[in-house]
């Protein structure tokens, strides 16, 4: 068959484009996901619906590269209908108006936070915050950890915060001064996740000219010269289109683009691939919020919890040329110390309580970077993720700085009393010595973006253009994460909806004006 526009990667970005290209009836649209396709939230399997964990199931199960330390770090993606958003941890940050602002410095017009604000507001449905800043009846609806009880570590996280002088915000999301402690915003109701699968995509599935297609594994975009016509699945089927969308997140997306021709010349070559387009960009450029997994043996509790990480502290390095906070701080409910998922670490052999409670700290504006590459030529060969991890050491600074104000807050009452000790990185490493042991104990935030960045054609490493077309090339267009052109300082899923809702509406655009 032949279809208008083929969509591959059915998750958050692809959800939301296959619902908003297939308004029109005349437009016939496919998306195809590699993981499989549950039509309904009770066909949906219940680790995937429940969102006070992220699941460890339906995963691409990617590993980075071996860092100096000989640590490959798992690295989830989602593969299922909804992608990411349907095994997240559920936190619904916006894009800061600096992060925003800092793509039309890139050259990109039309994206600053002024363009998306609009989109934020039309995206959700959230009963918080200010009616100028936040949407009440869009499709993707949030609530906020503390529409229900929240666990006592939480509160006395908060405590603790203000205590110290981190003041407490009411609205994480408002486009102002929200440096601070608040509860964290989810994508959850009920401790359902609002996943894209259940949120864009499942009110329209009955539309005639939409056709969804699970576990498709797809190889690469056909191209007639420099002209995209269409897909060939890792089957050896091929499916015509006029236009194509890849959607498939920040390192799939690069690895089809590789396959496909599109990428370094010198990479290409390599593999004996045939070149389409020399494009240096692809899978270059990568960016990941590094993170340390702290640890603390914590006293059982005495109250249940909502979610496993209910508040957020965000907090400002001091770096006197960065506008917003560029440090977060999360702290998990009590959770028995061999209950952890995998990506936690394994709980000590002789843990004093048996229960933990995580003190996640992150940059979150991090300037190292690492890359995307092909290990072969086939699809079914995960790519090779280079995360670069403090490759500049001003990264590993801000890690270290961020556990120190860990190590504050878990370090003053109320919270003290609730924790017995620290395990993880320990009390034996002193403050002054944390930059070191942060690369040796680095975790991963899981918001990869930037391996096709957006720019202008002056750009030689901008892969797409403010239209999201790749330079170079037509009837293709990437609309995921791996377009930003500088990495938010928040988790994803948000930014990536509202890069679809925007794409969609200049996408539209483009197709009501081409020539038939």
């Amino acid at each position: 068959m032949t279809y208008d526009i083929v969509i591959v990667g059915g998750g958050s970005a692809g959800c939301v484009l296959a619902n908003r290209l297939s308004e029109d009836p005349k437009r016939s649209v496919l998306l195809v996901e590699a993981g499989p396709d549950y039509r309904s939230l009770q066909e949906t399997p219940g680790d995937l619906a429940y969102a006070a964990f992220g699941p460890t199931s339906h995963n691409w199960n990617l590993a980075a590269a071996p860092d100096e330390f000989g640590t490959s770090a798992f690295v989830p993606r989602g593969k299922v209908i909804g992608g990411s958003s349907s095994i997240n941890y559920c936190f619904a940050l916006r894009g800061r108006p600096a992060d925003h602002d800092a793509w039309v410095d890139a050259g990109n017009e039309g994206w600053g936070f002024a363009d998306v604000l609009p989109f934020y507001r039309a995206m959700e449905s959230y009963p918080h915050g200010a009616d100028e800043w936040h949407g009440r009846s869009g499709p993707y609806r949030m609530s906020r950890a503390d529409d229900v009880d929240v666990s006592g570590i939480a509160t006395a996280f908060v405590d603790a915060a203000t205590a110290l002088g981190h003041k407490y915000v009411d609205d994480a999301n408002a486009p102002t001064d929200v440096r601070g402690v608040s509860a964290s915003p989810f994508s959850a109701v009920d401790n359902v996740r609002q996943s894209t699968a259940l949120t864009y995509l499942d009110p329209v599935r009955d539309r005639a000219n939409l056709e969804v297609r699970g576990d498709t594994l797809v190889d690469r975009v056909e191209f007639a010269g420099t002209r995209a016509v269409g897909v060939r699945l890792a089957t050896g089927e091929i499916i015509s289109a006029s236009e194509v969308i890849l959607t498939a997140g920040a390192y799939a997306t690069p690895a089809i683009l590789m396959r496909s021709g599109v990428g370094p010349a010198e990479h290409l070559d390599s593999l004996g691939i045939t070149r389409v387009l020399d494009a240096p960009g692809v899978g270059a450029g990568l960016r990941e919020h590094p993170a340390v997994y702290g640890r603390w043996a914590a006293h059982p509790p005495t109250t249940g919890m909502g979610a496993a990480i209910e508040v957020c502290l965000n907090a400002h390095s001091g770096d006197p040329d960065e506008p917003d906070y560029d440090l977060q701080i999360y702290p998990s409910a009590p959770i028995p110390a061999d209950a952890l998922p995998t990506v936690w670490g394994p709980p000590p052999a002789d843990h004093p309580t048996g229960w933990d409670v995580m003190v996640l700290a992150a940059c979150v504006q991090p300037v190292s970077r690492g890359s995307v590459t092909l290990a072969s030529t086939d699809p079914a060969d995960p790519p090779v993720i280079e995360l670069g991890f403090y490759s500049d050491a001003r990264d590993a600074e801000l890690v270290a700085a961020a556990v120190r104000i860990g190590r504050q807050v878990a370090q003053t009452s109320p919270l003290r009393e609730m924790l017995v000790e620290e395990l993880l990185p320990g009390a034996r490493i002193a403050d002054d010595d944390l930059a070191d042991e942060v690369r040796r104990i680095s975790g991963v935030f899981h918001h990869a973006s930037g391996t096709a960045r957006m720019g202008p054609a002056t750009d030689p490493a901008a892969v797409v253009d403010s239209e999201c077309s790749v330079h170079g090339l037509e009837g293709l267009s990437i609309v995921d994460a791996s377009i930003f052109p500088h990495i938010p300082r928040v988790p994803t899923n948000p930014s990536v909806i509202v890069v679809a809702e925007r794409a969609a509406q200049k996408l539209t655009a483009r197709f009501e004006t081409a020539p038939d």
